[in-house]
């Protein structure tokens, strides 16, 4: 009987382990990426990281603009997959938390996917701390497609990787308009930044690339979007097909004339033929309750106009204007807290800007 178990259990040594070769081949395993072996649109430089502005401006600008600029608003990762599963893993630098914007917006991520001509959205990556990860796609067509992964508007990334299932290809897109285009710069407040949008992919300025199929990168500084000529010149590094001056909201009324003047000069002298937009800011929620706020407003209204007048005076051409009456709408339900636009403002701000966007570039 011994003999007869011993060798029982020798022949069972000598059976394929159905289990192991199981798990060695399943095609549901996933295999990740770092996202930066993939396709990083959105900043203004390919250094390396998910920071806005090159490492050389850390002491060339203000501080504060400095450490907004380590959140990742607008940037996006692009990358190609015929993935029946998608799965994210990021690492967020502060952990930040807002009282009125979801985490999923401050800290968290999400996934569109190119269908046909368009971007359409697919899943967003729910945020539970500093270190995440969430599974964007379960149990997809096995399609080879282009997707877009939009970063956190309000915290920055420390490392980011994208994870499909082990038989699936993932590389950088072929071709795209994101990438091969001259893209907008967008600079301005913490409504440019994103403020405070439900998810990444819902900031007006993400809204306009994918419309446009066009990078937009964010220059929007919570509460420190001021015309600095700093950030104007790190704008200037960069050859763009538009440059979009949206700093009234952050600005003191005696500073938007003589900062306008300044910051589209210095832009100007780098890109002649380059256009810049100056953007009006929108009268507050309150306006019918509180008339010294919008009095305000118009204020830095007319600094900003008669600065664009001058300019054009000047013989400046390329230049052009935006009204803020109709970024939000009238109906007063755009906001979150009166200022900063819901996703409903987020939509309304990008169909406001688009069609004279579209005028300007093509």
């Amino acid at each position: 009987m011994r003999t007869t178990f011993a060798g029982l259990f020798f022949f069972a040594m000598l059976l394929p382990n159905h289990s192991l070769i199981a798990q060695q081949s399943n095609p549901d395993s996933i295999k990740y990426t770092d996202g930066l072996q993939l396709l990083i649109v959105g900043k203004l430089h390919w250094e390396k990281n998910y920071l806005r502005l090159p490492a050389s401006y850390v002491t060339r600008v203000r501080k504060p603009v400095w450490a907004l600029s380590r959140n990742s608003a607008g940037i996006s990762v692009l990358f190609r997959t015929n993935a029946t599963r998608i799965v994210v893993r990021w690492t967020v630098m502060d952990d930040n938390n807002l009282s009125h914007m979801p985490a999923t917006g401050v800290k968290g991520v999400d996934l569109y996917a190119r269908v046909g001509n368009n971007w359409q959205f697919v899943n967003v990556g729910v945020p539970k701390s500093k270190v995440n990860k969430y599974t964007l796609l379960s149990d997809g067509d096995g399609v080879v497609r282009d997707y877009l992964l939009n970063l956190p508007l309000y915290d920055g990334i420390d490392s980011l990787s994208i994870g499909v299932n082990k038989n699936a290809i993932i590389t950088k897109p072929q071709h795209s308009g994101l990438a091969s285009k001259s893209p907008i710069i967008y600079y301005g407040s913490s409504i440019a930044q994103g403020g405070v949008a439900s998810r990444p992919g819902m900031a007006f300025t993400n809204i306009i690339a994918r419309q446009l199929d066009r990078s937009v990168i964010n220059l929007g500084f919570s509460g420190n979007g001021t015309f600095d000529l700093s950030v104007a010149e790190a704008m200037a590094q960069t050859k763009a097909a538009l440059y979009v001056i949206d700093c009234n909201p952050n600005t003191r009324e005696d500073s938007v004339y003589s900062g306008a003047l300044r910051v589209v000069r210095l832009l100007k002298s780098k890109h002649p033929e380059t256009p810049v937009l100056l953007v009006e800011g929108f009268h507050t929620d309150t306006e019918e309750f509180e008339q010294a706020k919008n009095a305000s407003v118009d204020k830095k209204r007319l600094g900003l106009e008669t600065a664009y007048h001058e300019l054009q005076k000047s013989g400046m051409k390329g230049l052009w204007y935006k009204s803020g009456n109709d970024l939000l709408g009238s109906d007063h339900e755009a906001t979150v807290d009166g200022v900063h636009p819901n996703d409903l403002g987020m939509m309304r701000m990008a169909k406001a800007l688009l069609p004279v966007i579209r005028s300007i570039i093509h």
